[in-house]
């Protein structure tokens, strides 16, 4: 049994499995503006709910308790909030955490998704964009958990980078290259990473994969260094590019998303 520096809970992980969500912590600490800047700007917001949010969240939260988990500053609470959720959010960083509960004047628990602390059945639903693939170590525990603290019927919602893809090898040579990133992260794979956890006691209810060029150099502009005075003007043409070359089978499709439902 160790205890974790970051959240003081004592656990049964490995070292390099608390190695990892020290890191992280760490990371998004220092990120914590930045990350708001560049995620929470009305172009990647504008972004997230055309082509994922809208696309996700076909059924109704209105009234039904939400953990917007690994949330930063709530860069996805925003959207939960005028579909009336009643929402909570969760980060590993006390920097994430402070700045959340001072946006939005709510709960907000500096914990690790993995091990939150939170009674059994309290969630309708769980929330998680972009953040399995940072704790790749922890995925097991962390959907486990994820189970634990939703209600019977409870919907768990996740999106993630897309492995299953051929730019995948040129994603994974930008990590190596990239100092933020750790050495355990990389893109997920739905069918061989994700789907097998459904046994853990959920039921596929949508999955489905996209973004293009829109979602890597407006949603990701954070990484790729686009620059925020350019969105204004880039948005418009690649957005447009992307919702024509989106249907065609060839094209890869850099995230994936789903909605489970435990059973």
């Amino acid at each position: 049994m160790k205890e974790s520096k970051s959240t003081g809970v004592v656990s049964d992980l490995s070292n390099s499995q608390l190695e990892s969500i020290e890191y992280q912590k760490q990371r998004y600490d220092n990120e914590a503006d930045d990350y708001q800047k560049h995620h929470g700007d009305y172009y990647s917001q504008l972004y997230r709910t055309e082509f994922v949010r809208n696309k996700l969240f076909n059924f109704d939260v209105e009234n039904k308790v939400v953990l917007d988990a690994m949330c930063a500053s709530g860069i996805e609470t925003e959207y939960l909030i005028s579909k009336n959720a009643l929402v909570t959010g969760l980060d590993i960083s006390s920097r994430n955490a402070e700045l959340y509960r001072k946006r939005w004047n709510r709960e907000c628990l500096a914990t690790s998704i993995h091990e939150t602390g939170i009674d059994s059945d309290t969630f309708d639903v769980v929330y998680i964009y972009g953040g399995l693939h940072h704790i790749i170590p922890c995925l097991a525990e962390t959907i486990r958990e994820v189970h634990r603290i939703l209600k019977p019927g409870g919907h768990f919602v996740f999106v993630e980078p897309n492995k299953d893809t051929f730019l995948n090898k040129l994603r994974m040579a930008w990590y190596r290259m990239d100092k933020r990133f750790h050495e355990t992260e990389e893109a997920l794979s739905y069918s061989k990473q994700l789907k097998p956890y459904l046994n853990v006691g959920f039921q596929e209810i949508n999955a489905f994969t996209g973004g293009n060029i829109a979602y890597l150099i407006i949603s990701q502009s954070l990484v790729l260094g686009t620059p925020l005075s350019w969105k204004r003007w880039l948005y418009p043409v690649l957005a447009g590019f992307e919702r024509l070359i989106t249907p065609l089978p060839f094209v890869p499709k850099l995230y994936l998303a789903a909605t489970w439902r435990k059973i």
